[in-house]
């Protein structure tokens, strides 16, 4: 996809909606219109986004709540577009996996949300995956290549109110299972690539470990279970033990340096880390559906924080002052840093300090799957729309959700080539508006120059401590800046107009 797909609405909404089979060829030409207004302004509520047009309010609220218009229907062009593109990538591709929940509070008048959290609220839940191509200590994020939504039904019980038991538990249909739907739905990958399932700890399950694998695939875990595993020695008995204890005893193999971003109220950090690594045999579960499968060899890696910062010196962190541009000393944090560790599970293997440290970053690489939440709730508002039907909900979500990860493409613009002229990616209006900000001409306007400058508008304050642009700031400067060229052009047509009517 080129910059100008990106940078205007229309046509990437074209691009990524034109396909969709809606049963009716007007809804696929009212989805692409939908999308382009709510991808000029993802922040606003539908009434704002659709221009205050009654007309074009109440279509966009049809083609939501239209039978044969579901978030499958929708999504499924994006999903297959995407994998287009992996499928043109040479080398390794990242499959990235989470789960998060929308929460509408307590809306009685939406109909067909569930429980969630501790049941107080109502809402449901998303699995997503993202394709991402890691570029040294960048990466890429192609697109979206699958996701589901599905809402939490309350725990079923016995017709005389008591719990069921261990059986029929085993027997119902689990939450679990989205993550294994998902490896099957992505699929296989060309013949002699390598694609790399990556999850966090919700994806430590036997089932999902084997189906990757199963399908020609390999995965990147981080560790939740304490599972039994078989240690192979040379010139040793087979000794059997649990996972976590066996990678705590692993003495230091190496050390170095992870960037923790900022999360919630977490500030990002630097964080001095120590790691080790080895192979297993991870035994199956002795119950359920995977009891008596094969074991899994499989290598792990530990990465551990021996000394968090609350334990350190306070670091000599110097950052401009905002008066007189002196430096001074940052204040030590007072709240407690949780330190960093991570046990993974890599069914590629790790012998060395660098397969080691290359599992770590890859695992690294999971993270812009937070920032497309944020994109979805905050970029995008999901959880502040008013429906009626929770169907309408995740209809809004497939479109939304190619939205957000346009939102971390826009950022990534700068990061491959910087000196690239801005007129090769963006409009001319646009360019000549940021161009006349700096004070420069506007052939010489570079990529890297345009994003920043977009990114001041949206309140980044570029100063020495700071690092890349964020993709909020960066989508709020770039609102603005679609304002300021709206402007443009109202004013031009009025001169063309005014010069029209003079004698």
């Amino acid at each position: 996809m080129d910059g100008s797909s990106l940078t205007d609405p229309l046509v990437w909404a074209q691009e990524t909606f034109g396909a969709a089979q809606l049963g009716d060829p007007r809804r696929s030409r009212r989805l692409v219109r939908v999308a382009a207004q709510m991808a000029a302004d993802p922040q606003g509520s539908l009434p704002r986004e659709m221009g205050g047009n009654w007309a074009a309010l109440k279509a966009a609220y049809r083609l939501v709540r239209a039978d044969g218009v579901t978030h499958e229907a929708i999504s499924r062009p994006v999903w297959q577009q995407t994998r287009q593109q992996v499928e043109q990538e040479p080398g390794v591709l990242l499959i990235v996996h989470d789960d998060t929940q929308l929460d509408y509070g307590y809306r009685p008048a939406t109909r067909g949300l569930g429980p969630i959290g501790n049941g107080s609220h109502r809402g449901f839940f998303v699995h997503t995956v993202l394709a991402v191509v890691p570029t040294g200590s960048r990466e890429r994020v192609l697109g979206l290549l699958h996701q589901e939504a599905w809402v939490r039904e309350k725990a079923p019980g016995k017709a005389d109110g008591s719990k069921q038991n261990s059986r029929q538990r085993q027997e119902r249909p689990r939450e679990s299972e989205v993550w294994t739907r998902a490896v099957q739905q992505v699929g296989s990958p060309p013949e002699a690539e390598v694609w790399i399932h990556v999850a966090d700890r919700y994806a430590d399950m036997w089932a999902f470990l084997k189906r990757c694998l199963e399908m020609g695939t390999f995965f990147l875990v981080r560790a939740a279970q304490n599972r039994r595993v078989c240690i192979e020695e040379e010139q040793a008995e087979p000794e059997l033990d649990h996972l976590l204890d066996r990678a705590k005893s692993w003495p230091a193999q190496g050390q170095g340096s992870i960037d923790v971003p900022s999360e919630h109220e977490r500030r990002a950090r630097t964080a001095q880390v120590q790691l080790s690594w080895g192979c297993m045999h991870l035994l199956p579960p002795e119950t359920g559906a995977c009891a008596g499968s094969d074991p899994l060899q499989l290598w792990v890696v530990r990465v551990w924080e021996p000394e968090p910062p609350s334990k350190q010196e306070a670091q000599r962190e110097f950052v401009p002052s905002q008066k007189h541009g002196s430096n001074r000393r940052r204040e030590p944090q007072s709240e407690e840093v949780e330190a960093l560790e991570w046990i993974l599970l890599s069914a590629l293997p790790v012998e060395s300090a660098e397969q080691a440290w290359q599992a770590i970053h890859r695992y690294s690489s999971r993270w812009p799957i937070e920032d497309f939440h944020r994109g979805v709730k905050t970029g995008c508002r999901l959880e502040q729309r008013h429906l009626q039907e929770q169907g309408s909900l995740q209809n809004l979500l497939a479109i939304v959700s190619p939205i957000a990860v346009r939102l971390l493409q826009l950022r990534n613009l700068c990061r491959e080539e910087p000196e690239q002229p801005a007129m090769a990616w963006v409009e001319p209006e646009e360019a000549q508006v940021i161009a006349s900000k700096l004070g420069v001409a506007v052939e010489r306007l570079s990529i890297e120059q345009f994003v920043f400058s977009v990114a001041q508008l949206g309140g980044f304050l570029r100063r020495a401590c700071d690092g890349p642009p964020g993709w909020q700031t960066l989508w709020e400067g770039w609102l603005r800046l679609r304002w300021f060229v709206a402007g443009m052009r109202f004013a031009a047509d009025a001169r063309l107009d005014n010069h029209a009517r003079s004698p």
